[in-house]
């Protein structure tokens, strides 16, 4: 290793390290800023300029561009054919590149004015890292002052060279630090010059990818990738306490909060403002608003007391000494909360496998929605809306005031159902809350009577004062008539099939009262 190029944006560690690459009789060649930084430092090296044959100019916009610069990271070494060419041309060979690129990501991240921002889109720093990277045979290409000791320690170890390995290593590295970085270019861009309508641009971040204790199951591997540009949200929060979450547990905290915070986008937030959900296998088995955390926490819980053990839970308020006192003899995986008081964590601390979360429900983002299939992915724009729903009374027999609170409540907590999904709610003068859930069944029927086994089995057994809510359209009128058999009277539902009409006769004939909402919301 004769000959090292230096260009970073940042200068972390590269003072130790050229220092020690010229114990070794390596060249330093750097760039106008990293030059005067190294200088500043004690350490000379040779301008870039020299290999270039030119100054920097535009203001910085080009620096390390050249062919000169270009053909002493690609020649081959080996090549006869290339040696007589470098010979002829008069080019040295660059045997190490350490680069790193503008802190585009940063200057995006806080919404940065647009001329600042394209001013931070690197040009010359990826050239030179992807030649490098290339030519991985007789280069190696550093850009993270992360990978400087590990450098070191193999160039100590084979008489100040670098073994094949280890470049191979690094050439990936930039390769896929390179990937992140333009995808981030286009995902910023797109966000500010693009309406929805565009297709949108989907990457994962290699640079931001967390290794999970295994997949859905104990014999499958996982990984959780952050979003480049965000830096809240669930795939980058740090448990308060317990070990870190698996890839079920993120799964059921994010159907948790999803279902939460729609809840949050009622009217009827405001009379009651205190929301708790909980999920089990990404099925909300609890959802519940009422006057305070405990309240709602308690009414959650017994909407499925059974399957809420070892569940996730979600609450939009901060968590205080009684709802955790209330919590402390329950098996559960997670609770997310904006805020967990002193006396709530104390009480917590004894539950070394309880993961508390620190998120405020409310932040949530729309986000894209992605799903593998062979050959390829599927893509969706979430399912997002303000939840101030339009309903359409379509039977002689209306819903009353209070049912229509119940009626936007359980088209919400249906939504956050496994697709045939079908949810009983129920309102007292204080809170509105779950009662009975069907879901994930092949036909509708099933999840009716699944849910309504659950509600009496809660202790509901008068179900006329309950609102079914639908995730889809009833098919038949046996929908209709099965609700009837169970005491229920008021449905709600999207409407929109071809037996509508009779749907609707049949609920006039048995005295039901049944709304349309003119929106599906499956989910599979």
């Amino acid at each position: 290793m004769k000959r090292a190029l230096f260009s970073v944006s940042d200068k972390e560690g590269i003072v130790r390290l050229a220092s020690i690459l010229q114990q070794y009789g390596v060249e330093i060649i750097a760039s106008g800023g990293t030059a005067e930084h190294l200088k500043a430092e004690g350490i000379e090296s040779t301008p870039l300029e020299t290999i270039t044959g030119n100054p920097e100019a535009f203001g910085g916009r080009m620096k390390s561009i050249s062919f000169s610069v270009a053909s002493a990271l690609l020649y081959r070494r080996d090549h006869e054919g290339d040696l007589a060419e470098a010979f002829e041309l008069g080019v040295l060979p660059i045997d190490l590149v350490v680069c790193n690129l503008y802190p585009f990501l940063d200057y995006a991240k806080r919404l940065a004015a647009e001329y600042e921002l394209i001013e931070k889109i690197d040009i010359g720093g990826p050239t030179m890292i992807r030649a490098a990277a290339k030519n991985y045979r007789y280069l190696t290409v550093l850009n993270s002052s992360q990978e400087y000791e590990e450098f070191l320690e193999n160039i100590q170890t084979h008489d100040g060279r670098t073994d094949l390995a280890f470049r191979k290593k690094c050439s990936l590295r930039s390769f896929k630090m390179i990937a992140d970085y333009d995808s981030a270019i286009a995902i910023a861009l797109q966000r500010r010059w693009e309406n929805e309508e565009a297709s949108p641009v989907i990457h994962f971040s290699s640079q931001r990818a967390k290794k999970l204790r295994y997949g859905e199951n104990p014999h499958q591997r996982a990984f959780c990738y952050a979003n480049s540009l965000d830096e809240i949200g669930l795939a980058a929060a740090r448990p308060l306490q317990g070990k870190e979450l698996s890839y079920n547990n993120l799964l059921d905290a994010d159907a948790a909060i999803r279902c939460n915070h729609d809840l949050l986008q009622l009217e009827s937030s405001v009379d009651f403002p205190a929301v708790a959900t909980i999920v089990k296998h990404q099925n909300t088995c609890g959802a519940a608003m009422g006057q305070n955390a405990k309240m709602a926490l308690e009414l959650a819980w017994s909407g499925d007391p059974i399957s809420s053990f070892g569940s996730i839970i979600c609450l939009n308020s901060a968590i205080e000494e009684a709802s955790a006192l209330w919590l402390s003899d329950k098996f559960i995986e997670v609770i997310i909360a904006p805020s967990f008081s002193t006396k709530a964590q104390a009480i917590f601390s004894s539950k070394k496998n309880l993961r508390l979360l620190q998120l405020d429900p409310l932040q949530l983002k729309k986000e894209i929605v992605s799903r593998s299939i062979w050959g390829g992915q599927l893509v969706q724009e979430d399912d997002w809306e303000d939840c101030k729903h339009e309903f359409t009374n379509v039977t002689t027999q209306k819903f009353s005031n209070d049912k229509m609170v119940l009626a936007d409540f359980g088209t919400v907590v249906a939504k956050h159902l496994k697709s045939n999904a079908i949810a009983l709610v129920k309102k007292s003068k204080q809170e509105v809350a779950l009662v009975g859930a069907g879901m994930g069944n092949p036909n509708r029927l099933l999840s009716i009577k699944q849910a309504a086994e659950k509600a009496r089995e809660n202790g509901h057994s008068n179900l006329s004062e309950v609102v079914l809510a639908s995730d889809g359209f009833f098919p038949f009128a046996d929908n209709v008539k099965l609700c009837a058999q169970w005491g229920i009277r008021s449905i709600v539902q999207p409407g929109g099939s071809i037996k509508d009409q009779e749907v609707i006769a049949a609920c006039n004939e048995l005295g039901l009262s049944m709304l349309f909402t003119k929106r599906r919301h499956f989910r599979h």
